[in-house]
């Protein structure tokens, strides 16, 4: 996050998105080519006084439909175990869990997994 042009705006590929209210950031965004015909949904976070209104699934579908613009195959993601919220809200936008894997030692040793989800568009340009 230290240089969100370089790692998000690097490429026609690439976008980062913010959504303002009142000149503050309310929800932010991103998206990367994850090879294969995949585009990867990064960065998904809204702020806490911004939650509820549907921030979070109109952020998604921006992802996804600049995905099929750019004739991308699949969207995919990872969330921890502990996102039941980003979970539900995924799943609700078409992703589907496709496996699971720990970041690290601690993380097996503490159970703490993240899961993978991918969402397929049916475009097969990339």
């Amino acid at each position: 996050m230290c240089d969100v042009s370089g790692a998000y705006l690097r490429s026609p590929d690439c976008r980062f998105w913010v959504a303002e209210e009142a000149g503050a950031v309310a929800g932010i965004v991103a998206a990367v080519p994850a090879g294969r015909g995949e585009l990867e949904l990064k960065r998904l976070s809204v702020s806490r006084e911004h939650r509820g209104r549907g921030l979070a699934r109109a952020l998604c579908r921006e992802v996804l439909a600049f995905a099929r613009a750019r004739g991308y195959s699949t969207v995919v993601l990872s969330t921890s175990v502990v996102q039941v919220v980003a979970q539900r809200l995924y799943e609700g936008q078409g992703f589907r869990k496709v496996g699971a894997s720990y970041p690290s030692l601690l993380g097996t040793l503490l159970n703490f997994q993240m899961f993978h989800y991918r969402c397929d568009l049916g475009n097969g340009n990339k």
